[in-house]
């Protein structure tokens, strides 16, 4: 029986690792999981040692006020991998945790294979020592952080990006918007606020800001709020004109004209559906001020990176002006010959980021390196 650790910090990381789980049970039946995730990870039989929430923060600061809760659960995991002696730690994404319980598991001598590794590209490189020292294989899921990745000597494989595969419609437009109650031949905005409690504490009321602003301008514009984070419900205000729609992200992006979104995955899904819109990103000002001094790209969204240009616009921190996005919103709605060519862009997008099959792609190379190590057990055995 091979035993795997899959460790994750956020809601896409624990979608992701469920797909991966899935694959890898394809090849190894009788094989057992443990470790850190959600209800994508429970639902694939996982053992959780403690729900995705325990890690699911962003910036230094937040993770600074949980710094006595994130040792107590890398203690408790440091022990749980001492006895049940796993033959994979799997690290999906998380990097501030993730990178520290790599470097215990590699002088425990159990393997560490990273499946989505940090955007060291964008910042924080000196996670690039980390990486080469503690992990035994990094799997990426952009075509050019392998270049980057082995300049450094790690091994690493490129294996596709997780959400050509994971990204499916449910109905039709006409048949979404029935069933929530939406007029399909007015405009709809989706607000996307992220994942995270932080990210959506901090930029749901700045989206509802902005909801407000447009609707005051166009009255026939319908705003949705695809989520899934079940903590959405004790954040929204007692009054609010938008329609929250659970578990249903794609097809609310494939609906929606325009979207309003926080930087990260859900912006390339954006991107694959061909919805334009704006990135708004705020974080708490301590983090700000260390990310503004390290962060090496002059963009922020995956979009953007990917592409290589701005090709939607960012508004970031104190660039928030509430009348300014609703102005960009507000011409990707009412000027089709700009609308069109953010979509022929975001095409570009979907083209760059590859075929589908990063799930069984990670899993063979990940079940491949279990059984070098099985092998490698035996001999010792024998020479024993």
């Amino acid at each position: 029986m091979v035993k795997f650790f899959v460790i994750t910090g956020e809601a896409s990381g624990d979608l992701h690792a469920s797909f991966l789980i899935k694959e890898i049970k394809k090849i190894l039946p009788d094989s057992k999981f443990f470790g850190i995730g959600g209800k994508w990870m429970e639902d694939e039989g996982v053992q959780l040692f403690f729900p995705i929430e325990n890690l699911s923060v962003i910036g230094f600061w937040e993770v600074l006020k949980k710094v006595k809760s994130i040792k107590r659960i890398l203690r408790t995991l440091i022990k749980k991998m001492k006895s049940e002696k796993p033959d994979a730690l799997i690290l999906i994404d998380s990097p501030g945790f993730n990178l520290r319980l790599a470097e215990f598991a590699k002088d425990l001598g159990i393997k560490v294979i990273y499946y989505i590794t940090p955007q060291v590209w964008a910042w924080g490189g000196w996670r690039l020592r980390s990486l080469y020292k503690n992990v035994d294989h990094a799997l990426v899921i952009f075509p050019f952080e392998k270049k980057i990745l082995s300049s450094y000597g790690i091994r690493t494989d490129f294996v596709g990006h997780p959400i050509l595969d994971e990204m499916r419609l449910k109905r039709s437009k006409v048949e979404f918007c029935l069933e929530h109650k939406l007029d399909s031949k007015k405009p709809i905005i989706a607000l996307l606020p992220g994942s995270r409690e932080g990210e959506i504490k901090r930029l749901l009321p700045v989206m509802f800001d902005i909801s407000k602003e447009i609707k005051k301008r166009r009255k026939d514009v319908q705003f949705i709020l695809p989520t899934i984070s079940d903590e959405i419900e004790g954040l929204l205000p007692e009054e609010q004109d938008v329609e929250v729609i659970h578990d249903e992200t794609s097809d609310g992006i494939n609906v929606a004209d325009a979207v309003i979104a926080a930087s990260g995955t859900v912006t390339l899904e954006t991107a694959l559906l061909g919805t334009p819109g704006v990135i708004v990103y705020k974080v708490s000002i301590v983090t700000y001020l260390i990310v503004k001094q390290l962060i090496k790209l002059p963009y922020i969204s995956l979009v953007n990176i990917v592409r290589g240009k701005r090709i939607i616009r960012e508004y970031i921190q104190y660039a928030i002006k509430i009348n300014q996005i609703s102005e960009e919103i507000l011409k990707i709605l009412d000027d089709e010959g700009y609308a069109d060519k953010i979509k022929v862009e975001l095409n570009e997008v979907k083209k760059m980021l590859g075929q589908k099959g990063a799930a069984p792609n990670a899993a063979e190379i990940i079940v491949k390196e279990c059984r070098g190590k099985d092998e490698e057990k035996e001999c010792i055995q024998k020479s024993a």
